[in-house]
């Protein structure tokens, strides 16, 4: 895990090509023992799938960086790039990301580990790419680093429409939330930030309610909110923030992106992620109705999954009131707003 950490750092720190390639690599390769830890085979599979894809990740951009050293003489990431070579490098950065049309291997990969390994993955994982993409959107394709963010808000709210399982849900929230940060970064790279930090502390409380409760797929919900009501409240209200209903937080940050690009006159985008942000709000409220509504006689002596897990009651009362103070800051979104009219 320390090596993961620094790794990030190594190329949060990098100003050439080279570094950024060997801090990628050092990166996927620590992280490759946590993926198969449970050595299960699913897990195994997943591990090997997320190693392809990010070994043929790793040949686009040492292609890059080779094709610029050869015309500039330099590994500096300021060197422009030409038009092949920077689509080549945005795909290589989606194919990192997850984002279309290069996230065909993100839900796999998420259903076959556990909610830790995905936390991991879907979080702390996509930093450095993102770093990145911070870093170069000067001197990418503008056009298609914001094509391809409409069409991956798009795919992850059509592909999450008719999943029933938690994490691929998860998986295609992942992808809608990075095609909205994508195509707000070529306009303004602060907003970009806050937004994708919003979205990592979002997912990790899902992750983790969902690994204390044993949530695998949409008919535990209905039990998780007849056993532990305080914790289906939690997760109801984190949900709907995610998925931008108001006044919570996840509303006030794609607030500030629609007004941002209709700050650059950009209606038809705008449009386009309205569209993928109501498909991805229908299914967050499906899984708020199923956990709401379905509270069905059940026998009081039934053994669920999360009944199975020894915890003491301590840790979880503990863990309980933490999460539940963070909901209460999700609620208090709106007040925030007026400190994004200062970019404007």
């Amino acid at each position: 895990m320390i090596n993961i950490i620094a790794r990030v750092f190594i190329v949060a720190s990098s100003h050439s090509w080279f570094s950024i390639w060997i801090g990628l690599e050092l990166n996927t390769l620590s992280i490759l023992p946590i993926l198969c830890g449970q050595f299960t085979p699913r897990g195994v599979e997943s591990t090997i799938k997320y190693f392809l894809v990010q070994a043929f990740r790793a040949a686009m951009v040492l292609n890059v960086a080779l094709v610029q050293l050869w015309l500039c003489s330099s590994w500096s990431i300021n060197c422009p790039l030409k038009d092949f070579r920077s689509v080549v490098l945005t795909l290589a950065l989606c194919l990192k990301l997850g984002l279309f049309p290069c996230h065909y291997w993100f839900p796999d990969v998420i259903q076959g580990l556990s909610f830790l390994q995905g936390l991991l993955l879907s979080t702390w994982q996509k930093i450095a790419p993102f770093i990145i993409l911070v870093s170069v959107c000067n001197i990418l394709r503008i056009k298609i680093l914001t094509v391809l963010g409409c069409l991956s808000v798009l795919a992850g709210g059509w592909g999450g429409l008719n999943q029933s399982q938690i994490r691929k849900i998860m998986a295609f929230s992942s992808i809608s939330h990075l095609g909205w940060i994508c195509r707000v970064l070529s306009y303004s790279w602060y907003i970009s930030c806050v937004m994708f930090l919003v979205y990592i502390i979002l997912s990790r409380r899902i992750f983790l309610i969902n690994k204390e409760v044993g949530l695998f797929n949409l008919s535990c919900l209905g039990r998780l909110m007849y056993h532990k009501n305080i914790t289906g409240i939690i997760l109801i209200l984190i949900i709907l923030s995610l998925g931008g209903l108001p006044p919570l937080t996840g509303f006030l940050k794609k607030f500030v992106a629609l007004e941002c690009l209709l700050s650059k006159k950009l209606l038809a985008p705008c449009v386009i992620l309205i569209i993928g942000r109501l498909l991805r709000l229908f299914f967050y409220l499906r899984i708020s109705f199923k956990s709401v509504l379905c509270l069905f006689p059940q026998h009081s002596m039934m053994l669920f999954s999360w009944r199975r897990a020894k915890k003491s009651f301590i840790k979880v009362k503990t863990y309980t009131a933490i999460l539940s103070i963070l909901a209460r800051i999700r609620i208090l979104g709106l007040v925030l707003m007026p400190v994004s009219w200062c970019y404007y």
